[in-house]
């Protein structure tokens, strides 16, 4: 048996909820592929991991929470998340950020970066890691830090209050919502001029317009991603000067 097998049979054992069960291993193994680490070097004995996560459902353990925000609010959702005490974990397979806040809770700092791959991503990490910064998720072309509170002010990150945390589970910005309107706009202007340019055209002229289409929006669909990537990188390097 392997050892998410193994892990999954252990939390059903514990009572953990089959949804979350699931949801758990499978995340676990997106990380582990992606990563390319050993499971048991990087959680530890299977038995010691599952009774880990099992107490995050137990009433004595750690609040958890799992969130979303656009690319554009991100870091700032973050980090008014991370002053009430909540500590990103990873992300999840949607992007979310799984997160939970210990007893007794002390303050975060985070950061969002553009990283493309592994590597520019292990480069990233290395760089920052002597200001106290440590990798807590990637998604995408994002790369995200953490750091706690006390590794700048000491003692004074303990944090007497837990704020309730906002009944919303995902954040959008303006900016976010405008780039989405953008490209639904686009993709819906493109899709009535290409069906409208099929019904009226002849075999010879669909065919053609069909190859131009899948050319012509790959090339804009790249270009565009380029541009918001390049966006996201000014927006990055300008917010963590």
């Amino acid at each position: 048996m392997s050892y998410m097998d193994e892990l999954e049979t252990l939390l059903r054992a514990r009572g953990v909820t089959e949804e979350r069960t699931r949801e758990t291993v499978d995340d676990l193994a997106a990380f582990v592929a992606e990563s390319g680490v050993e499971p048991e070097e990087e959680f530890g004995p299977v038995a010691e991991f599952a009774d880990d996560l099992a107490g995050e459902d137990a009433e004595a353990g750690p609040e958890a929470l799992v969130w979303g925000a656009d690319s554009f609010v991100a870091q700032g959702r973050m980090n008014e998340l991370g002053a009430q005490g909540w500590e990103i974990v990873r992300l999840d397979r949607q992007g979310r950020f799984v997160s939970h806040r210990d007893e007794p809770p002390q303050a975060w700092e985070y950061r969002q970066e553009s990283a493309l791959g592994r590597g520019e991503r292990e480069r990233m990490a290395r760089r920052l890691a002597p200001e106290g910064w440590e990798p807590c998720g990637h998604y995408l072309t994002h790369a995200y830090f953490k750091r706690a509170r006390a590794a700048v002010v000491g003692p004074e990150a303990v944090l007497e209050e837990r704020p309730e945390p906002t009944g919303r589970r995902f954040f959008w910005g303006v900016p976010g919502v405008a780039v989405t309107v953008f490209f639904l706009a686009v993709l819906v202007v493109s899709l009535v001029s290409l069906g409208r340019t099929l019904w009226e055209g002849d075999a010879a002229d669909r065919v053609a317009t069909l190859l131009g289409a899948v050319v012509g929006g790959a090339v804009g669909l790249a270009a565009m991603l380029v541009v918001v990537w390049l966006a996201f990188k000014l927006l990055a390097r300008i917010r963590n000067r």
